[in-house]
């Protein structure tokens, strides 16, 4: 294993001999860098290294987004651009709950990588959002193909969906961000 050293800054991480003068992530002098352990072992380091749970959440989160952009530009939007509209709405409320819980999974996975279980408080919270943020786009696709759709009042209700979907993605980020780096050792 390749010694690490650690700048006392800013707690950026890398291989001895890989910087030059300062620090890539900060810019402060070389000489602020000390010797580092990692606490957790290689091949779980290599495991979340990939970070596929942080990659895969943003799907979902960037579909709940698009969908209320997308609705609220329907509103406004002339004939042709809003048949356009709609189909785009329904070809996304039909993948998101897919990528719901291809977040749920990898966000299981990563949970018992990095804790080595996935009912520690936070956790438990992001469960519990990811599980409401699945039933929502569930409901989103289920509105989004009902065939009365682009009709109001169905339409403000898809809009309240699309809203509460962008909440969901937005607590489990604010959470995911509290553990990027919390990490069992080991």
């Amino acid at each position: 294993m390749a010694k690490l050293i650690r700048c006392k800054a800013c707690g950026y991480v890398t291989k001895e001999g890989k910087i030059k003068d300062i620090c890539p992530a900060c810019g402060v002098p070389a000489t602020m860098f000390e010797p580092y352990t990692d606490p957790v072992s290689e091949k779980r380091r290599i495991i979340l290294g990939l970070h596929i749970h942080p990659i895969m959440v943003h799907f979902p989160q960037a579909f709940a987004i698009t969908l209320f952009l997308l609705t609220v530009l329907s509103y406004f939007a002339p004939g042709a651009i809003k048949e356009a509209l709609f189909n785009s709405i329904q070809v996304i409320s039909f993948l998101l709950p897919y990528f719901v819980v291809l977040s749920l999974l990898t966000g299981l996975f990563d949970g018992k990588i990095r804790f080595r279980k996935v009912t520690t408080p936070f956790l438990k919270k992001k469960i519990i959002i990811g599980l409401l943020f699945l039933i929502i786009s569930i409901a989103l696709a289920f509105v989004a193909f009902s065939g009365q759709f682009p009709a109001s009042p169905i339409r403000e209700y898809f809009t309240l969906l699309t809203i509460i979907a962008v909440a969901c993605g937005a607590g489990l980020g604010l959470l995911g961000g509290h553990l990027m780096e919390a990490k069992f050792p080991g």
